[in-house]
């Protein structure tokens, strides 16, 4: 069935970036958000979560935001050793040898980082009261890779979670609507270009492998802009985005990244990419377009 969620990424990635969140939260504008439970502010963060839970005037969902590009590896606590990681390099393990240990050491660091999600909002009930749903997706879509995927399903089979799970992001995006809407192709960026060609190539054997496992997905926006979410573009192309889910009558998730982080929270826990990304401009831009957009209800 179609329904559309207003989506904020990482939650947790420090403690002003989640304050942000908590803004919008307030102001019923998000359904849902993703979780990094591998930063050294996470307990903290969660903690003002909870605390404010029974405020929110929308309880959103909430996603294990699986994390191996930064952080911290949960699985070799009590060591507190940081992850430097990127996409591409993990990428290029699956052509590598020693596949098999990697797939094992991101199994293992997975289930700590569902565990730790999972004793944080252990006591938090949803809108209708129950337990919130175990929902997945990943920073910088590093889940859609195949040995990351082959791994994240490996650890759900193990921690017997397969049939607890309620939705994994499948991180594809139709570009024909970017391309033929009028003045959207050109302030695209090469980078997210890319990025969207490459995340739909992906999807195919993700998305067949989940509907084999009974696991929910959907469709997304927010992979050609991403970090340019911006209100103007944003009001062009969703209804194009909505008409699109509505056709497959599918989940529509738009993804963005609202919170921002001080220039004094970035700590060697963070990778080189995301000292800039979390300090980035245009992540007030996407707060204002979901604090400002018309929703749809």
């Amino acid at each position: 069935m179609y329904e559309i969620d207003f989506h904020a990424d990482d939650y947790a990635a420090s403690l002003e970036n989640s304050k942000r969140i908590l803004v919008l939260l307030r102001a019923g504008r998000i359904d849902s958000l993703s979780v990094m439970t591998n930063m050294g502010c996470y307990a903290e963060c969660m903690g003002v979560l909870r605390q404010e839970w029974d405020q929110f005037p929308r309880k959103p969902l909430l996603s294990v935001h699986i994390n191996l590009i930064d952080g911290f590896w949960l699985s070799s606590l009590p060591q507190k050793q940081i992850i430097h990681n990127s996409w591409g390099k993990i990428f290029l393990h699956n052509f590598l040898p020693g596949r098999k240990k990697i797939i094992a050491d991101y199994s293992r660091e997975m289930e700590a980082q569902i565990l730790a999600f999972l004793r944080e909002t252990d006591e938090i009930k949803d809108a209708d009261g129950n337990p919130l749903a175990l929902r997945i997706d990943s920073h910088v879509h590093t889940h859609m890779i195949p040995l990351v995927f082959e791994a994240l399903m490996l650890t759900l089979d193990r921690m017997n979670l397969g049939g607890r799970v309620r939705f994994i992001r499948c991180s594809a995006e139709p570009l024909s609507m970017f391309l033929s809407t009028p003045g959207i192709p050109r302030s695209l960026s090469p980078v997210n270009l890319l990025k969207n060609r490459v995340l739909h190539a992906l999807s195919h054997s993700v998305r067949r492998k989940l509907q084999r496992a009974g696991i929910p997905t959907g469709e997304v926006f927010g992979v050609a802009m991403t970090g340019e979410m911006d209100l103007r573009r944003v009001s062009l192309l969703l209804p194009r985005m909505q008409k699109y889910a509505q056709g497959k009558a599918a989940y529509l998730e738009v993804l963005s990244h609202p919170g921002h982080c001080l220039s004094s929270e970035i700590t060697a826990e963070y990778g080189p990419d995301d000292r800039k990304a979390f300090l980035a401009p245009q992540r007030d831009v996407e707060f204002d377009m979901l604090m400002n957009l018309p929703r749809y209800e």
